[in-house]
């Protein structure tokens, strides 16, 4: 658990990769190649927590339990197609998350050694393909086994009571003006943290985040 961040973040269940490369390359103590990625680095990347930080995370760990079942996923084995533009709404951000956890990179990422281990390419956005309101990625492996997956988030179903949410929109309002004082900062950020909590503490089978085969 991140020291760094509050306790709701630093325990969110880590998503586990295993990353041939750095193997390959000789960074790793021993034979043991997994790494552990967790909603804490997602919010160091980003540098905020956000129901769009933690809903891409939570969209990751969810298509990749379901693509792999057992098996550790390979980080750089992976590519992540977000169904709309990297400029629109929040697809961008939330691709960025993806892309760190499964090492699929744009056109500016590793070309390989030769004809293994590339990232390049495993980053695509298609614009127009979504169909509706909900943020849209297609997962798909890589290694042979081609099984893909449509992940949908549609953040107007994430728990968080009206009143509540109201009052954190005050609140932000006030704050980023400058005329909230202590207290009230304080009832801002604790607000907003209680809607990653909501998130975070979903039982199954998450409304807010529908898993399909594509």
């Amino acid at each position: 658990m991140s020291d760094d961040f509050r306790e709701i973040i630093g325990g969110a269940p880590p998503i586990l990769m295993r990353e041939p490369l750095a193997e390959f390359l000789g960074a790793f103590r021993d034979n043991d190649n997994t790494l552990s990625y967790t909603l804490a680095d997602a919010v160091k990347l980003a540098g905020h927590c956000c129901p769009t930080v933690t809903g891409a995370y939570l969209a990751t760990r969810r298509a990749l339990s379901v693509l792999y079942g057992d098996e550790v996923p390979v980080r750089g084995e992976i590519s992540v197609t977000a169904l709309g533009r990297p400029d629109e709404g929040v697809y961008g951000v939330m691709s960025q998350v993806m892309a760190y956890i499964t090492g699929a990179a744009p056109e500016t990422g590793f070309k390989g050694l030769g004809p293994r281990f590339r990232r390049q390419g495993l980053l695509n956005f298609s614009d127009g393909d979504a169909g509706d309101e909900a943020v849209s990625f297609r997962f798909r492996r890589q290694d042979g086994n081609g099984s893909a997956l449509l992940v949908r988030i549609l953040p107007w179903l994430v728990p968080f009571p009206e009143d509540r949410a109201r009052r954190s929109a005050e609140l932000m309002e006030k704050v980023m003006g400058g005329g909230a004082d202590e207290a009230e900062t304080v009832e801002f950020r604790d607000l907003w943290m209680e809607k990653i909590k909501g998130m975070l503490q979903s039982p199954e089978p998450v409304e807010w985040l529908q898993v399909q085969k594509a």
